[in-house]
């Protein structure tokens, strides 16, 4: 099949407007972490991803289990050691990449039972495990409290209601944090998820009251105050600022409450370059600027908590997808894939405000050239099922393989994998130089998974 190697003709745009992968900062901060920047060939593990989609199929999930550490080492080396990390599963909920985690001394934050039972299966202690989320069912909280689930961090009054009656009913004590809405303007993330009007915690000018009747409780144990301002902060100073406010709060409900906090979650959130352009977060300035705000308000009684998914996981990971189909419309040129947006919801856009293109790259070809501009979608009958409107890329060919960067995180289970019926990719998970499946490939049957004619 000839490769494709015109420069597609676009009248609004013109070549030099147009991105291209190969020279974007982000594309070569991920290659660096995959330790292949300077190869012609993408490699993950040590691992031709091409070699790999022969062997376990297209498309196909790729993580690579060394760089997972190195990003773990990194994160405990920079928050030091007064920090205790949580993996947020929600990231990635696959079993072997929660179980390599808490081998790495990282603890786990759920969001569901699923997750629960994730967290489980991995090794974690109950015990160890902080439940998050604002709409936690009492069914949830009754199986939570069961397993003997360490702290809830609740998000309302009548869910602090609804744990002290289960409680009760179940005869135990139920650890609980509170989760702070702050007010600051200055609290970063690409993604804002606390200031006015958010849905997600309670007010800080409501906490106090809160506070005040869950520490007269008898079924209930307060633990502390947990904020998580927004996803995708790349502005380490607002991380700080908001790691500083939950401090200071913290203070002031001790002193003027006489309430024990022995636990501050201070959020996360770290961004990771996931669409062309993108910055980088500096990891290095985080932890230098929390150090002293750590030792203002430390306490003997008192632990602290960061939360990280995608920091930890995005860039280990690797969504491959073999280019089926080209052709030209309207003078551009695009490339139809096997892959699309109900497996890598993220690269399409899903969740941002507007459509970038994402860090994808032609595997085969990582020095080469641009040579084309393209358009580069998936299967699905829906004009969101696109990677790029218009990105330039080395000579493409059907058969040869593409692959986004950064899809360690929000990847499966973000995206909208029964759309359509295509079966879900598999995930391999590469290892000392080897690599195994984590989790299988889908099947056409799973289309009629539960349904009755």
């Amino acid at each position: 099949m000839a490769a494709v190697a015109a420069i597609a003709h676009d009248p609004l745009v013109s070549a030099t407007d147009i991105p291209t992968p190969q020279s974007d900062a982000a594309v070569r901060a991920v290659l660096r972490v995959l330790h292949c920047e300077d190869r012609e060939e993408l490699t993950i593990g040590g691992l031709a991803v091409r070699s790999l989609v022969h062997e376990f199929g297209s498309p196909l999930y790729l993580f690579d289990a060394d760089a997972i550490r190195r990003r773990a080492a990194l994160v405990h080396a920079a928050l030091g050691p007064r920090v205790a990390l949580l993996f947020s599963i929600k990231a990635n909920p696959n079993l072997a990449i929660t179980r390599l985690l808490r081998e790495c001394g990282i603890g786990a934050e759920i969001a569901s039972l699923g997750e629960l039972e994730v967290a489980l299966a991995a090794g974690h202690a109950a015990a160890a495990l902080r439940f998050a989320g604002p709409g936690k069912t009492d069914a949830e909280l009754t199986t939570a409290l069961q397993s003997g689930l360490g702290c809830v961090h609740v998000e309302s009054a009548s869910e602090v209601a609804a744990l002290s009656r289960i409680a009760r009913s179940l005869g135990r004590r139920a650890g609980v944090a509170v989760r702070v809405n702050l007010t600051s303007k200055a609290l970063g993330g690409r993604l804002r998820m606390a200031g006015s009007g958010a849905r997600f915690g309670v007010d800080q000018d409501q906490v106090p009251e809160l506070l005040t009747a869950i520490a007269g409780n008898d079924a209930l144990q307060l633990r502390g105050l947990h904020a998580y301002n927004g996803t995708q902060c790349f502005d380490a100073n607002a991380f700080v600022h908001g790691a500083s406010l939950l401090c200071e709060l913290a203070a002031a409900f001790e002193r003027k409450l006489s309430v024990r906090l022995s636990e501050l979650d201070l959020g996360g959130g770290f961004g990771v370059p996931t669409y062309l352009g993108d910055p980088q977060f500096d990891l290095d300035r985080a932890g230098l600027l929390l150090q002293p705000v750590l030792d203002h308000h430390d306490a003997p009684h008192r632990r602290y908590f960061v939360e990280l998914g995608r920091y930890l996981t995005a860039e280990a990971g690797v969504y491959a997808s073999t280019i089926v189909r080209t052709k030209t419309n309207g003078g551009r040129l695009h490339l139809a894939l096997d892959g699309g947006l109900h497996h890598c919801a993220v690269a399409a856009g899903s969740g941002s405000v507007l459509r970038r293109p994402g860090l994808v790259v032609h595997a085969s070809a990582l020095q080469q050239p641009a040579a084309a501009t393209v358009a580069i979608g998936g299967p699905l009958c829906t004009p969101q099922d696109q990677f790029a409107d218009a990105v330039q890329l080395p000579p493409c060919a059907e058969g040869d393989v593409l692959a986004v960067l950064s899809a360690g995180a929000y990847g499966l289970s973000y995206s909208p994998i029964g759309f359509l019926g295509h079966p879900t990719p598999a995930e391999v998970l590469i290892d000392g130089g080897a690599a195994r499946i984590v989790r299988a490939r889908g099947t056409a049957l799973d289309a009629l998974r539960g349904q009755r004619p």
